[in-house]
């Protein structure tokens, strides 16, 4: 896929898929028209990134997670324990927003006991 065709594919803007490029998550080949060219897989797991993005990984995270994806031997146990890490993280910032909905849900409860 050309570099149009990835940003729809990941949704994503140009500027975005340049960041992926700088930081390792995504490579692309260069063509005889020169321009770049992604693979399916590369974006399958580009588009694995967007979400540990939204969960608010960094950027020192995601470098590692993607120089890990490209070292030659088995990392895959090292991947799941960092990807184990940032599930945590995210359940307790869900937790969190929980305990601040049931609070709110109270203060409603007791407004309409008035």
């Amino acid at each position: 896929m050309n570099s149009k065709e990835a940003c729809e594919y990941l949704q994503i803007n140009a500027e975005t898929l340049h960041v992926y490029e700088s930081i390792g998550l995504l490579k692309g080949e260069k063509n005889s028209n020169d321009s770049i060219e992604y693979e399916e897989y590369d974006l399958q797991y580009a588009a694995q990134f967007g979400f540990l993005i939204k969960t608010g990984a960094g950027s020192d995270l995601l470098k590692h997670l993607a120089a890990l994806k490209n070292l030659k031997n088995n990392t895959y146990g090292e991947q799941v324990k960092i990807l184990r890490k940032c599930r945590y993280e995210l359940l307790e910032i869900i937790h969190e927003k929980q305990q601040i909905l049931d609070r709110l849900d109270y203060m409603i409860y007791k407004l309409k006991e008035k």
